[in-house]
């Protein structure tokens, strides 16, 4: 059957293993989500806040929106030396 497989697709045996194992190895590859589950990443913090997942645009439009009045009231002066993060 591999003989058969290899001379109608013109390859070794060699490569025809070869690109079925990448084929069967791309195939099962987990998704990110997956990968932080097995890790134990989902759920190892708490943030204290309880609708953070549920929340998240809403809390990021906020976070930005106070950085965005922070910085608009530093003299450019100052804004073009303050060091990134620092508050």
């Amino acid at each position: 059957m591999l003989a058969a497989i290899c001379e109608r697709r013109g390859l070794t045996q060699t490569d025809a293993v070869k690109a079925a194992i990448e084929e069967v190895a791309n195939a099962v590859r987990p998704t990110p989500a997956e990968l932080a589950t097995r890790l134990g990443l989902v759920g190892a913090f708490h943030s204290g806040v309880g609708d953070l997942g549920e929340q998240h645009s809403l809390r990021l439009k906020q976070r930005l929106r106070a950085t965005l009045r922070q910085d608009s009231a530093i003299p450019a002066h100052a804004a073009a030396s303050r060091k990134p993060g620092a508050a």
